[in-house]
């Protein structure tokens, strides 16, 4: 079995009022798990309205499984009242979230400068 934290690295910060997961390397069906418990955390302790915010700047690819986690969880914050910020960075992420239109039904933001909205 693949060494998990070779292949995905997951951070969790609070900056700003808002929680922050970072997370670099590949997001498929093997890693996608890791992700979203990382964000099931981030929405235990973030106060709403503000928001978790999931910085994919460093992923290296991104697949069905990890678009699905990204939809799931976007759907959980707004029910808690809150919202999932994606930094989406290079084309690994921009091109999955563009073909499936993704990016048109998830709130994705240009960059982290200035921290979290």
């Amino acid at each position: 079995m693949p060494d998990l934290d070779a292949l995905l690295w997951v951070t969790r910060t609070v900056e700003n009022h808002s929680v922050v997961v970072r997370a670099s390397g590949e997001l498929d069906m093997l890693t996608a798990p890791r992700l979203s418990t990382q964000l099931d955390f981030a929405e235990a302790v973030v106060v709403p309205p503000a928001p978790v915010v999931l910085d994919l700047t460093g992923l290296t690819f991104l697949g069905s499984a990890g678009l699905s986690v990204l939809l799931n969880h976007d759907k959980r914050c707004k029910s808690r009242g809150s919202r999932l910020e994606i930094v989406p960075g290079g084309t690994a992420v921009t091109r999955p979230l563009t073909v499936t239109a993704l990016d048109q039904v998830l709130t994705v933001k240009p960059d982290l400068v200035g921290g979290p909205a």
